[in-house]
């Protein structure tokens, strides 16, 4: 796990094995010691070197979420293979039935096909892996993660917003009042030793020093002085910082928000700087705020985007972005009067004050991710909603944007759109729909087949020819067909020759008639469709309008007689 204090330096120290990485923008840093991996020494070695060239200059881990996944899939190969008899020394002993070993031991889940791959992408490169492992590495397919993850509810998603609007709106009201009683304190407003001025006085120092006016007792731990702790009446954190400070859970509650209002990764959301945020020329009550967002691709150079979100009022795209600029002034101020000035947008202060912030006050605030806030939020997050910040994206994409937000189109239709649950379910009637219009389409349609070879009049039926009366598209397979002679002219399997002709003609002015005495609905519902697959078919290239007009004074008593009683065990069905 990432340990100790960090430097700017190169990554891995000559001799050492412990790797310092520090992040692409300089603010955040961690270290990874090597030398705790349960491997053999010359193991532990390149698997330091090949790390630090990952989280060096021209390496392509830029963020600390990055190098930290990596070492913890490190961590578990090398907890791996020491299990193994004999345990591989150095990578030239990593062999094909190495990785297969490590393969199968990977969780079917979404984890293991992840932590293959990166593994995979992590060893190949190195000099000394034997070639038949890389080749391996590099021609094994590795399945895509599935997706278990699902979208929410809509009444669960309302929850998640609602319980995150309640949480963070209490909070800038909270900050908005603590700044205007420091700015009526700085503007001379209050009588000096009066209740009031005292409050002023220590949310000045607040703003100085990230803490309340402090002193240390005689038993090495820091007191809120008391005179400062009777005027804001109390020493806990709701009574001094977080009059002017988020905290880590209402910090979350913003990501929530900003999340769930645009769909952005969660990432980016955390990494957001201010904004250049500029009056619209053309309405001065309207402010436009200018969002600068960056997507990391592994591998490859990140994508930038830029939007431009307005603030006209309650519910405008950019009124979040106003108020998180509320909610975080003071801790921006903050560090920069310590010397260590931030332009991050969300930033909020540590709930304690741990032993490494001694001589550093700015460490008290937390400008990335911290993984005991979000874990704890996730436990309970409004009317016992799991909070679940990829999920909350997902529904996002899926259910309420449903475009393509930070990622391919490609992406959004099979990692999003189509793995999930919801969509099955919301697509289903519109399936059916499509499903039934194309049967009745297909069932209007003419695909009799037409020739001029004369067939057998013994496999005739009522009025085609019939080439498959036990593979019937209206039947199951080997059974009879049980479909109306009448479906004939929409069934593959029939074939209308010269021979047909007559009783089709006399079939389509039969149909005609009837429509001149039916209800139309009824005429629509039982013969609209036979009716118009004979005159796609008189209509058709297949034979001529002279033999049309002659099959009509060709017919035949008994073709007649045929199709008189087709139409009457129809009309009697």
């Amino acid at each position: 796990m990432p340990v100790g204090d960090h430097q700017r330096e190169q990554p891995l120290a000559a001799g050492e094995l412990v790797v310092r990485h520090v992040a692409e923008d300089g603010e955040r840093s961690a270290v990874y010691d090597f030398g705790s991996l349960p491997v053999a020494a010359q193991l532990r070695r390149e698997f330091a070197e090949t790390f630090a060239r990952r989280v060096g200059p021209d390496g392509t881990w830029r963020s600390i979420a990055s190098s930290r996944e990596m070492w913890l899939i490190a961590l578990y190969f090398a907890r791996f293979v020491a299990t193994l008899q004999p345990p591989p020394s150095a990578v030239k002993d990593l062999t094909p039935g190495v990785w297969a070993a490590f393969k199968l031991s990977r969780p079917d889940t979404t984890v293991g096909p992840v932590q293959l791959r990166k593994m995979a992408t992590f060893l190949r490169d190195h000099p000394q892996l034997p070639h038949e492992t890389r080749l391996l590495l590099l021609t094994q397919r590795i399945p895509n993660a599935v997706v278990r993850e699902t979208a929410y509810s809509d009444a669960e998603f309302d929850e998640l917003k609602k319980a995150a609007a309640r949480r963070f709106r209490a909070a800038l009201q909270r900050i908005r009042q603590g700044r205007e009683h420091l700015e009526r304190w700085r503007a001379g407003q209050f009588a000096p030793a009066t209740r009031e001025h005292l409050v002023g006085e220590a949310l000045d120092h607040l703003v100085r020093c990230g803490e309340a006016p402090s002193y240390i007792g005689t038993d090495g731990r820091k007191r809120i002085v008391s005179a400062y702790a009777t005027a804001l009446g109390g020493k806990g954190p709701e009574h001094t910082w977080m009059r002017l400070f988020l905290s880590g859970e209402e910090a979350c509650s913003l990501v929530v928000l900003f999340v769930g209002a645009h769909g952005w990764n969660v990432t980016p959301v955390m990494e957001l700087r201010i904004p250049d945020s500029t009056p619209d020329a053309g309405n001065p009550d309207q402010i436009i705020h200018r969002i600068e967002l960056e997507k990391r691709r592994r591998g490859a150079a990140s994508q930038f985007e830029t939007r431009n979100l307005a603030d006209w009022g309650a519910n405008s795209p950019g009124r979040l972005v106003t108020q998180a600029l509320e909610a975080t002034w003071a801790a921006r101020e903050t560090l920069a009067r310590l010397g260590t000035p931030s332009d991050r947008l969300i930033i909020w202060r540590r709930g304690w004050s741990p032993r490494s912030v001694a001589g550093d006050p700015s460490r008290l605030f937390e400008t990335g991710w911290q993984d005991n806030v979000w874990h704890n939020r996730r436990t309970s997050f409004g009317e016992g909603v799991s909070l679940n910040l990829r999920r909350l994206r997902r529904t996002v994409v899926i259910a309420h944007r449903r475009t393509p937000t930070q990622h391919t189109r490609e992406t959004h239709d099979t990692r999003y759109v189509l793995p999930d649950p919801r969509t099955h379910t919301e697509s289903a009637p519109k399936i059916s729909a499509g499903v039934a219009d194309a049967i009745a389409a297909a069932y209007t349609t003419f695909r009799a087949r037409a020739s001029r070879t004369d067939s057998d009049p013994s496999r005739d039926t009522a009025t085609t020819g019939c080439t498959g009366y036990h593979t019937s598209p209206f039947s199951e397979p080997g059974e009879p067909c049980r479909a109306s002679f009448l479906a004939c002219t929409a069934c593959p399997n029939a074939v209308v020759t010269p021979r047909h002709l007559p009783r089709l003609a006399y079939l389509h002015q039969a149909l005609g008639e009837l429509r001149t005495v039916l209800e139309p609905e009824i005429w629509q519902q039982d013969w609209a469709a036979p009716f118009q697959r004979l005159h796609d078919l008189i209509a058709g290239p297949h034979f001529t309008s002279t033999e049309w007009d002659d099959a009509l004074r060709q017919i035949t008593a008994l073709d007649r007689d045929r199709v008189n009683q087709l139409l009457r065990r129809s009309f009697d069905s």
